[in-house]
């Protein structure tokens, strides 16, 4: 890929941070609305540290997209470290602070699906930046994926921390 090509992509760099800022906030948000919910135990630590390391990755990711000038083989090391070092991070943080089965959404299935869109979020980057490395013409459309699957673990996080957890402690 050229930097000219890496060019075109400027505008979506700049949305996937903006939205992922915006996102990390709104967890925050919701994070803050069911704070005694999620200190209480280890049910939820695990979901709020994952999703918001997920925006935050996207949100670096976003940044080394639009620096100016940077040589693509730089930004597919970027992209790599990040990714690597995301899924790295939460993995240790999931394992130290495990969820529980009755939780909202805590069952099987659910966490499943949370772990599939987690590693899809972390490894698609990392495949990304082995494509930029390579010179695969089509590298950055991974980084669709991650964004898509970063976004629907966070909102869905967002919605459990804003709405569920509270609604549930109303019906106690």
């Amino acid at each position: 890929m050229t930097a000219a090509a890496l060019d075109l992509w400027h505008d979506y760099f700049l949305t996937i941070a903006q939205v992922s800022a915006t996102l990390a906030g709104l967890l925050f948000v919701g994070l803050t609305i069911s704070l005694g919910h999620v200190l209480s135990g280890t049910a939820y630590m695990n979901r709020a540290f994952v999703a918001l390391f997920l925006q935050f990755e996207m949100l670096v990711i976003g940044i080394f997209g639009v620096v100016p000038g940077q040589p693509v083989w730089v930004l597919g090391g970027e992209f790599i470290v990040t990714g690597l070092a995301v899924l790295g991070g939460t993995s240790i943080f999931v394992y130290h602070f495990p969820e529980d089965p009755n939780a909202v959404l805590g069952t099987i299935g659910p966490r499943l699906l949370r772990t599939a869109l987690a590693w899809t979020g972390t490894l698609m980057p990392v495949a990304a930046g082995i494509g930029l490395l390579t010179d695969w013409p089509a590298a950055l459309y991974f980084l669709i994926p991650a964004e898509i699957a970063c976004l629907y673990l966070s909102i869905g996080n967002a919605w459990v921390f804003a709405v569920e957890i509270p609604r549930r402690a109303q019906t106690k």
